[in-house]
């Protein structure tokens, strides 16, 4: 990688990691996400064992699955998972092949094509409403 003394001290100081693991500030940094979003996933145990340790002094160690899995959470959230959803899911998501999670997400895409429909039918509920009221006005 190699981009000299000064690159590489930067880099170290940004990660502000030590070995595999970080605290919650750098997860934060890393993932976009604010530390209060982090501690309500863990909250939720959307961890697995190991992915998160609490240490003596009350700080939580985060390691680098623990960053996948978090940008993992945000995935699923953008694919319109709920919490419930990816939380039973993902316990075994680092263990499922490939066709295993082609048919999860086919099952979600089902989901949200079914979504589509509805908001398509209240879109246009809505649009005929807005056209009676628009022509009511007209005719005044």
């Amino acid at each position: 990688m190699g981009g000299g003394a000064v690159s590489d001290a930067k880099l170290s100081s940004d990660l502000k990691v030590k070995g595999e693991v970080m605290r919650i500030s750098e997860l934060a940094r890393r993932t976009g996400l604010a530390p209060s979003a982090i501690r309500f996933y863990e909250d939720r145990d959307m961890f697995s064992p190991g992915q998160v340790n609490r240490q003596a002094n009350g700080y939580r160690d985060y390691t680098l699955e623990a960053q996948r899995r978090v940008e993992l959470i945000l995935a699923g959230r953008a694919a319109g998972f709920s919490l419930a959803q990816m939380r039973e899911r993902m316990t075994h998501w680092e263990d499922m092949g490939d066709d295993d999670r082609a048919a999860l997400l086919e099952e979600q895409l089902e989901v949200i094509d079914g979504r589509l429909t509805e908001l398509v039918s209240a879109r246009e509920t809505v649009r005929v409403a807005l056209e009676t009221l628009r022509g009511r006005r007209r005719a005044e």
